[in-house]
């Protein structure tokens, strides 16, 4: 399976939300760095434009028990310091999006304390359309600093290769040489 960048967003400035548009492929991969202000962040990721009641999730921080949630909105992290968060998606318009995703955050700078680890499993209810955008906001009493970003790896299940005319293939199994010229095998 190959993976495209499906786009990406880096803040220019201090802001309480973070989004991208133009999204598709039947996987989604979101990788989420943001960054406290200074007065604490809680990404919480919404599909679409989607601000219903219409998302499920169970988390579970540190390996404690799991808390589950219906909101408006999917649980990414709550943190008051520097958080990297990992999320896969199925993204199949006419099912449930599931989604399963892990979060670090720092907690507090130095050696002497660890991170907070996060497990999150949830789903977008929505049976009628594929997730063709994504906005984390903050709902914490900071910002999301400069620098915080968003970026999504999409596919379709499929790989493809781009190769260049002149190219040669050899077939160990048939012990054959091919040629690719205007996009046809040629064996030599």
């Amino acid at each position: 399976m190959a993976w495209i960048k499906a786009g990406t967003t880096t803040l220019g400035s201090a802001g309480d939300s973070i989004s991208l548009s133009g999204l598709s492929g039947k996987f989604l991969q979101t990788i989420l760095h943001t960054i406290d202000s200074g007065a604490g962040i809680t990404g919480q990721m919404q599909f679409n434009s989607d601000t219903a009641s219409n998302y499920a999730d169970r988390v579970s921080n540190s390996g404690g028990g799991d808390v589950t949630h219906n909101l408006t909105y999917m649980i990414v992290d709550a943190a008051s310091a520097d958080c990297f968060h990992i999320s896969y998606l199925l993204n199949i318009a006419t099912e449930e999006k599931l989604q399963i995703g892990f979060s670090v955050d720092q907690s507090s700078t130095g050696a002497g304390t660890a991170p907070v680890r996060r497990e999150i499993v949830g789903k977008w209810v929505n049976t009628s359309n594929a997730i063709t955008s994504a906005v984390v906001n903050n709902g914490g009493g900071g910002d999301f600093d400069t620098n915080s970003n968003i970026t999504v790896l999409g596919s379709d299940g499929t790989e493809s290769l781009g190769v260049q005319d002149g190219a040669i293939y050899y077939d160990t199994d048939l012990n054959k040489e091919y040629v690719l010229y205007n996009n046809t095998w040629t064996e030599i």
